[in-house]
């Protein structure tokens, strides 16, 4: 009795059973306590092409789809190529939720041209489109940087494909957030996009 008793209280025997505890509380601790960030915007109604696919890409295709979005503008240099890198590393934190996820890189057309056979992926978009096409979605990113940031990105598709950030936009079309491009705001972008494609758009 007493050395069953001791293989119990084995200190790798309790870490165990603690371990196995935590991961299987851990999603519902995760459902009850993180909440997506609340919309700030719609990007409304827009059509671009995708330039890998060859074919038109907007919010209808993309509806009940969670994007996560970065930006390139005309002069597309050093810092632009690696932000659509990042997006394309985050292919690998979205796999496992199928479809629902959607990486998007939206691209002036010089900046298409540079990044052109960099997405591996059919979930990874690198969309551009005409001026007037690419001034329907700024003023839809325009507004919502202005209510999250509080700051003017500027009124041209010009100024808004310059916006050094990852953007979050739920299945409603709706933007739930702006993140830094570095690996830490990446990384929280993934989060966001992630809860909100396991949970929905009102998680």
């Amino acid at each position: 009795m007493t050395s069953r008793l001791k293989r119990w209280i084995n200190p790798w025997s309790v870490a165990f059973v603690f371990g196995l505890v935590f991961l299987t509380a851990l999603p519902l601790l995760q459902r009850r306590f993180l909440k997506a960030p609340a919309p700030v915007g719609t990007l409304g109604s827009w059509t671009l092409s995708d330039v890998e696919a060859g074919r038109p890409l907007g919010n209808r295709e993309l509806a009940d789809k969670v994007v996560l979005a970065t930006f390139a503008p005309q002069d597309c240099g050093r810092e632009c190529v690696e932000r659509h890198e990042g997006l394309r590393r985050a292919l690998a934190h979205t796999d496992d939720l199928g479809d629902k996820v959607r990486l998007v890189t939206f691209a002036a057309p010089a900046a298409a041209a540079t990044l052109r056979g960099s997405a591996p992926s059919p979930r990874l978009h690198l969309l551009t489109g005409t001026p007037e096409q690419l001034d329907v979605l700024a003023q839809g990113v325009r507004r919502g940087w202005d209510t999250f940031a509080g700051t003017d990105a500027g009124s041209t598709p010009g100024d808004l494909l310059r916006l050094p950030a990852y953007m979050v936009v739920d299945q409603a079309g709706a933007i739930r957030g702006f993140w830094r491009t570095d690996a830490a705001g990446r990384g929280n972008a993934i989060n966001a996009a992630r809860l909100l494609a396991r949970h929905g758009p009102n998680p």
